[in-house]
C-alpha cells in the first residue's frame, strides 16, 4: 500500500489534536471565569483535528498519490523542530514567556525561510499579541522569568 504525505500529514493532525483535546480536559476553570485553561487548547485541537481529518479525506480521493519519501536530510529536518519545541519547554520557566517565544518564533521563521528583519518583526510582533490574548483577555499566567523586575 502506498502512502502519500498529505495522508500522513492528516493523520498526524488528526491524532494531535485529539491527544490536546484529552489532554486539556485536565486543565482546572480559573476562578471568576467561565471558562478555564483548557478553553483554548480545546479550540486549537479541535481545529487541529478537523485540518487533519479534512486533508487525510483529500489524500484519499487522489488519484495520484505523492508518494512519501524520507531521507537523512528530511528526518534532520523534522528532529530539529522537535529539539526547538523541547528547548522552548525547557527555557519557558527560567527565562520567561516572551523571551521564549521571540526566540523560538525567530529561529523558526528562519528555519522556514523568512529573512532576519521579517524574523525579527514576526516573533515580536505575535509574541506582544498573545501575550495580550492569553495575558489580558483570557487571565492566564504566563511566566516572566528573568523579566519579572518590569513585569506589568
Amino acid at each position: 500500500m502506498d502512502v502519500s504525505r498529505d495522508a500522513v500529514t492528516g493523520m498526524v493532525l488528526m491524532l494531535a489534536g485529539i491527544a490536546m483535546f484529552v489532554g486539556a480536559q485536565g486543565f482546572s476553570p480559573a476562578a471568576g471565569l467561565q471558562f478555564g485553561a483548557g478553553f483554548f487548547p480545546k479550540i486549537v485541537s479541535c481545529g487541529m483535528a478537523f485540518s487533519g481529518m479534512l486533508i487525510l479525506l483529500g489524500a484519499l480521493r487522489q488519484s495520484q498519490p505523492d508518494r512519501l519519501t524520507m531521507d537523512w536530510r528530511g528526518l534532520g529536518r523534522i528532529g530539529l523542530l522537535v529539539a526547538l519545541i523541547a528547548g522552548y519547554a525547557l527555557a519557558l520557566d527560567p527565562l520567561g514567556y516572551h523571551l521564549s517565544t521571540i526566540a523560538l518564533l525567530f529561529t523558526v521563521a528562519l528555519f522556514f525561510g523568512a529573512s532576519w528583519w521579517a524574523s525579527s518583526i514576526l516573533a515580536v510582533s505575535a509574541t506582544l499579541i498573545l501575550h495580550f490574548v492569553f495575558y489580558s483577555v483570557m487571565r492566564v499566567s504566563l511566566p516572566w522569568g528573568v523579566l519579572l523586575p518590569y513585569s506589568w
